[in-house]
């Protein structure tokens, strides 16, 4: 029974794709699209490529974050808005749009 089992899992590991080897990679391709065909499986790194991929990648493709530190002393940031608002001299854009009744009636 055993083995037939194991030759069942050699059947379907040979009709497996092979991941490509990392010295079939061109060399015009950024690093990000690689970090992509290794998340996919579709290559194989060895582990000191691996590595430096994962060290690389936070410097290439960093996150963009905002963050706004304030101290409020008494007001709200809704006033505060409000205030910035009317300074400007601008009329803030209002969406203008109606509800539409999706239910079906039959």
């Amino acid at each position: 029974m055993t083995d037939k089992i194991r030759e069942v899992f050699d059947r379907v590991e040979a009709r497996q794709p092979k991941p490509l080897q990392v010295s079939e990679l061109p060399d015009d391709l950024p690093l990000d699209e690689i970090a992509e065909l290794v998340v996919r499986g579709k290559v194989r790194l060895a582990p000191e490529q691996q590595r430096m991929l994962i060290e690389l990648l936070p410097y290439l493709k960093p996150k963009l974050t905002a963050v706004a530190l304030t101290a409020m002393s008494g007001a709200d940031f809704a006033a505060r808005l409000d205030r910035a608002i009317s300074r400007s001299g601008k009329v803030p854009l209002l969406i203008e749009a109606k509800a539409v009744d999706n239910s079906t009636s039959d």
